[in-house]
């Protein structure tokens, strides 16, 4: 919802916001697994860069691209950490699942625009709750339509706790016993 200098009622001058985050995002380093120098992998594959690269291609005139937006030149299904600002919530790149390394920016007025923002899309695969202020963070688990939330981090999963989404984003949980449950019949014997 926000991060370093911002409040309820969003960043202090969220015109920054876009380029500040650019910055972090331009210095992320796509790459193979091993290679030292790597922060994030290839996408899938070519589909999917596919995919990713058609949703940027056909972004609304209102939207810009801050940084990066482009596949690398390289063997591998490689993309450039994005950053795209000025997108609109019926914008097809906001509507949809990307399943590549872009971030959509858009400006809210208060906690409850931007939780309107997140939960008027048809997918709630994952969200993630940038905030200092705990009473806010738990407000916004509960209210986040979602079957992830992050506070504070982004992307981090365990295999003991359950991982998976709501809406458009599919059915039931993989990971832990709540994962395998989908896999059992249970049957109720009385003698």
């Amino acid at each position: 919802m926000h991060g370093p200098g911002t409040d309820a009622r969003g960043p202090a001058d969220p015109r920054r916001l876009p380029g500040r985050f650019a910055e972090r995002a331009a210095r992320q380093r796509p790459g193979a697994p091993d290679e030292e120098e790597t922060d994030f992998g290839p996408l899938a594959n070519a589909g999917q860069l596919a995919a990713v690269s058609g949703l940027l291609e056909r972004l609304p005139g209102h939207a810009e691209i801050v940084t990066g937006g482009a596949a690398l030149p390289r063997p591998g299904y490689f993309h450039q950490a994005t950053v795209v600002a000025g997108v609109r919530q019926e914008d097809e790149i906001v509507q949809s699942e990307v399943f590549g390394p872009v971030v959509t920016v858009q400006p809210f007025t208060d906690e409850a625009g931007a939780l309107r923002l997140a939960n008027t899309v048809p997918q709630g695969l994952a969200a993630s709750v940038w905030t200092r202020d705990h009473d806010r963070a738990m407000r916004a688990t509960r209210a986040l339509r979602t079957g992830i939330v992050w506070v504070n981090t982004h992307g981090t999963t365990v295999s003991e706790i359950p991982h998976g989404g709501v809406g458009h984003s599919g059915y039931g949980s993989d990971l832990s016993l709540t994962g395998l449950l989908d896999y059992t019949q249970v049957k109720h014997v009385m003698l």
